[in-house]
């Protein structure tokens, strides 16, 4: 085991190496053309199987024409893309397209070192499954978040979907299953949207992941016109509470941050080192921005677009934004500026030590 004093300066050290990224990461921002994306967020589909109180998604008319697989790896093989480390493949539902496993294969195809995110609701666990397995033979990475908005009728009640936590449930046992024997391999964490809805379901979600050994994501309700359900969140002592119990983290604080009406504007980096591929092929900043094309995949290469005088537009947009809590964007947004971290880690040393000291531990 290390020493304490070995620790604090392994974690001198690391901050330091991310702080002096951050600040370059941030003059990059403000004064050149040159960040590429590190993170992609892929819109598989914007059809949806579930009826959830959070979300209206599933009252649009669905895209008639979306990015085939061969057509999504054609797009993330652009030299644009050389340097992507994490995809996420959300929706809507990934799971209602019959082609998933194709499309989890053409990204790995296109990138081979990036770890693969597939969002689900759990409607469909055969297909999950399936994919998961197909991925873990072929040496795929992959990490799979679940949506689990409570237990038992709670959830299907959120969800609007009968009999959708049996689904759930049996998916996230199978795929600990599948965990337990490729466990370099397959990550699993489930996830929660904290609403005026679901704050009396936060303890038994809570007792059940630890119970399962996986990850619990909990994140903010996000009022975009994505989801068409702008105005609709509700702050209240509950939610700060629930936010308040959470582990300190420098997402938390900006939360906190919100219920206390006070500003959250960051340095986003939507456009510069992540950004949306929709599936009709626009590339767009976030769910906030939605409607703000840069260009389209089909009709213009990947790096043609990332040039363009509509990114530089859609760029400014991203500058004037007042900020939002979407887990991805603020997380990753959070982590390229890396002050926010380091601001955090001063207030918290006992807590960055004694992470260090658990990740050194043999």
């Amino acid at each position: 085991m290390q020493s304490t004093k070995s620790i604090i300066a392994g974690a001198v050290g690391h901050g330091l190496k991310h702080a002096l990224m951050g600040i370059k990461n941030l003059f990059l921002r403000s004064a050149t053309e040159s960040l590429r994306p590190t993170h992609i967020v892929y819109m598989v589909t914007d059809r949806c199987n579930s009826r959830c109180a959070h979300c209206n998604i599933w009252q649009k008319e669905p895209s008639k024409n979306p990015l085939t697989a061969q057509e999504v790896k054609q797009a993330l093989s652009d030299d644009l893309f050389k340097d992507v480390k994490y995809v996420l493949c959300t929706g809507g539902e990934p799971t209602v397209r019959s082609d998933l496993l194709d499309i989890i294969a053409g990204i790995h195809s296109a990138l081979p070192e990036a770890c693969i995110q597939l969002s689900t609701n759990g409607l469909l666990p055969h297909r999950v499954i399936e994919t998961a397995t197909a991925a873990m033979n072929a040496g795929i990475s992959l990490d799979i978040g679940v949506s689990l908005d409570g237990i038992g009728k709670a959830h299907d009640k959120i969800r609007g979907v009968k009999g959708n936590f049996e689904k759930t449930d049996h998916l996230i046992h199978e795929l600990v299953k599948l965990r337990d024997k490729h466990k370099d391999r397959l990550h699993i964490a489930a996830g929660i949207v904290l609403s005026e809805l679901t704050l009396d379901n936060l303890p038994e979600v809570r007792s059940y992941v630890n119970e399962l050994g996986i990850e619990l994501t909990e994140a903010w309700y996000n009022e975009s016109s994505f989801y068409d359900n702008v105005g609709t969140n509700h702050f209240d002592d509950r939610l700060i509470e629930a936010v308040r119990s959470q582990p300190p983290s420098p997402l938390q604080e900006l939360w906190l941050r919100a219920v206390e009406n006070r500003p959250i504007k960051f340095p986003c980096f939507a456009m510069y080192t992540f950004c949306v591929l929709k599936c009709d092929g626009d590339i767009v900043p976030c769910l906030n921005h939605f409607e703000k094309s840069a260009g389209n995949v089909r009709k213009q290469s990947p790096t043609e677009i990332w040039h363009s005088l509509e990114m530089r537009n859609v760029r400014q947009t991203v500058k004037d934004c007042r900020g939002c809590l979407n887990s991805w964007g603020a997380g990753w947004s959070l982590s390229n500026s890396y002050y926010r971290h380091v601001l955090f880690y001063l207030k918290h040393p006992k807590l960055v030590i004694e992470t260090l000291r658990m990740k050194e531990t043999p």
